[in-house]
């Protein structure tokens, strides 16, 4: 059975979810049948950013960190860092651009920059996919940034994400 579909209802649940997950005060877990992206979801997403050390915030729309594929809707403030990173191989990732304008470096194993390209909500290129193993670094651009990040799971923070000069980082 489908659950009704208004804002009270998914801040209840997200409110719930949160307290749950016990998760890090800038994640909202989904818990509705049927997710929609509205600007009131947009707002409270930067309000908790605006009021967070990273700058950024998100929406997890998969139902759990188990799942084969991960859904996020991210918005980030252009005074985020996002450090460059890659994932293993076998785990790519999409970012499709909503709001604003997100740049993305590409970087080699010596963290040389090797390409940049610029995805934009009113222009091409909208979004993006790059294969597991690829260093990269997303960056907002415009004051804020929302997009759609799509990820392979399972998720797990320890392995899935590697930085640029961690000592296991090739």
């Amino acid at each position: 059975m489908l659950m009704p579909i208004n804002s009270s209802s998914i801040r209840l649940n997200i409110l719930m979810q949160m307290q749950d997950k016990n998760s890090q005060d800038n994640i909202i877990f989904n818990s509705s049948d049927i997710f929609l992206l509205n600007e009131e979801m947009i707002e409270n997403l930067k309000a908790i950013a605006t009021n967070h050390p990273l700058k950024r915030s998100r929406v997890c729309i998969h139902e759990s960190i188990e799942n084969k594929v991960h859904e996020m809707i991210i918005v980030a403030h252009k005074d985020g860092v996002i450090p460059p990173h890659k994932h293993p191989n076998g785990k790519p990732e999409s970012y499709h651009v909503l709001e604003g304008e997100l740049k993305v470096l590409i970087y080699d194993k010596d963290g040389n920059q090797v390409d940049k390209f610029i995805l934009s909500h009113n222009s091409h290129p909208k979004m993006y996919r790059i294969r597991g193993g690829i260093w990269h670094q997303p960056i907002p651009i415009t004051e804020w940034v929302v997009y759609h990040e799509v990820a392979t799971g399972p998720f797990d923070k320890n392995k899935d994400v590697i930085f640029l000069g961690d000592d296991n980082a090739n």
